[in-house]
């Protein structure tokens, strides 16, 4: 079984997000968190192999998230100055920084053959996993497709039974 671990957040750091492979299922647990910060469960699904299609994954900005994040550093900023609010400032700090490092995100696309997707994001600092996720499940999906090739499978039969006569 192969198992790749990954940070959802930069604020709970210790919630870890888990995509595994066996021999007939692709599992992936998310956990669910309330407005980024309050952990809530996880989501768990398990996808057969024969069912995965395709894995792809892409680099992106959330521009929306990038400028709220923006926004409320600027706010702290302003907090920091008046000695009442310094502490607020600080949370609001670590807030809107932790909100525009995630805007960047790289988000693993999983499709099945029935048309589900699955979107599976990481963090910037975690980009390395997602390739990494990604070419195992691409793995998986090429020993999928080579054991149900029929062609290589009879070439292989006869392949035996033609070394198995001539071994007598």
């Amino acid at each position: 079984m192969n198992t790749i671990t990954y940070m959802t957040g930069l604020l709970t750091f210790y919630l870890k997000g888990e995509i595994s492979t066996d021999q007939n299922f692709l599992k992936l647990k998310l956990p669910n968190t309330i407005l980024a910060l309050i952990p809530l469960g996880a989501k768990n699904d398990n996808i057969p192999v024969q069912q995965v299609a395709s894995v792809s994954s892409n680099f992106k900005l959330n521009l929306k998230r990038f400028l709220v994040g923006v926004l409320i550093c600027l706010f702290a900023f302003s907090c920091l100055t008046d000695p009442d609010a310094f502490i607020g400032g600080i949370i609001l700090l670590l807030l809107g920084a932790s909100t525009v490092i995630t805007s960047f995100a790289t988000e693993l696309h999983v499709a099945t053959t029935a048309g589900k997707e699955y979107f599976i994001p990481f963090l910037i600092f975690e980009k390395a996993k997602a390739s990494q996720a990604e070419q195992l499940i691409n793995n998986m999906i090429a020993e999928r497709l080579n054991d149900t090739n029929n062609r290589q499978v009879a070439e292989a039969q006869t392949s035996a039974i033609v070394d198995a006569i001539n071994n007598k």
